[in-house]
């Protein structure tokens, strides 16, 4: 009986087989079907809430493009809208006390220029016998008063300047806290994709489950599953044929790389001869034609590769 199911298999590898191409100058396998990208799975925060779902199955969707909103979302965005307001309080107060303190300089070194001239005046005139020495000293001491009030404001505009920027550091500083708590909110899509599963819905609770499985379906691999006794006759550039009973036709692409790493397999054959514990080689197929594999994402398929 054994014998038999062996003769049938290889009496269909040859029938899968290219034209031209004998049974002997193959290679069958089973492969899956995936996306260029992979399955990609996308969740949120756990422990939030989903409080709407934007997208549908077969969507395409954009990189950054909102897919669910979350139940934080609203406090969220509040808090962002609060840290825009204040950063644009911060500024605008760095600006009015820079302005403030610029025109106390300004008037400070105006006192100082006219304190000078008026010291000066009276200095050149103190031989004279209406000029007293207490005059002279007078205007001597109302000049370093000048000096000493326009070094101050020059200290004074500093620390506005200081002290402005610091408060609106730290506004920006929360604006940009906020911000990442309102993108957490919103689970967007880390690349332009086709959403093949959604499995959130409104009003569950996020776990471990992702929400939402992408795939970039534009371009379709086969990830087959080579023995690994048998891998070492595998090349880049091998022609192979792709069947399945859930496909219309057979379908053709070309070996585009080949793992170097054994692992146990993960597809079972229904062939109960095969090894189910068998060691094998990971070799990704690039399909000539996505269709219609796009709309049949992990389907086992049987590969039959040209050596």
């Amino acid at each position: 009986m054994k014998s038999n199911v062996r003769l049938l298999l290889a009496f269909l590898a040859g029938a899968a087989a290219p034209a031209g191409i004998r049974a002997a100058d193959t290679l069958t396998a089973l492969g899956r079907v995936v996306p260029r990208s992979g399955v990609v799975d996308v969740s949120g925060p756990a422990g939030d809430t989903v409080e709407q779902i934007l997208v549908r199955e077969g969507d395409w969707v954009e990189a950054g493009q909102p897919m669910a909103r979350l139940s934080s979302a609203a406090a969220a965005a509040r808090r962002v809208a609060d840290a825009e307001a204040e950063v644009a309080a911060a500024r605008t107060a760095h600006a009015r006390d820079l302005e403030l303190a610029r025109a106390r300089l300004a008037l400070a070194e105006t006192e100082e220029k006219l304190a000078a001239e008026r010291f000066t005046r009276l200095a050149a005139a103190r031989t004279s016998d209406f000029i007293s020495p207490d005059q002279v000293e007078t205007r001597q001491l109302e000049q370093r008063q000048a000096e000493v009030k326009r070094d101050q404001a020059k200290l004074d505009l500093e620390r506005a300047d200081r002290a402005g920027l610091k408060a609106l550091r730290a506004a920006e500083a929360e604006l940009a806290a906020a911000r990442t708590v309102l993108a957490a909110a919103e689970v967007r899509a880390p690349l332009k994709a086709r959403v093949l599963k959604v499995r959130g819905r409104p009003g569950a609770t996020i776990g471990r489950t992702e929400l939402v499985k992408l795939g970039d379906t534009s371009a379709m691999l086969v990830v087959t599953e080579v023995y690994e006794a048998d891998v070492l006759k595998v090349k880049p550039g091998q022609k192979a044929v792709v069947t399945s009973s859930a496909l219309p036709k057979k379908l053709t692409g070309t070996v585009e790389s080949v793992s170097r790493i054994v692992f146990r397999n993960a597809l079972e054959s229904i062939d109960p001869n095969d090894n189910a514990q068998a060691r094998i080689v990971e070799v990704t197929l690039r399909m000539d034609e996505a269709e219609p594999l796009d709309r049949l994402v992990l389907l086992q398929v049987d590969v039959v590769i040209s050596l």
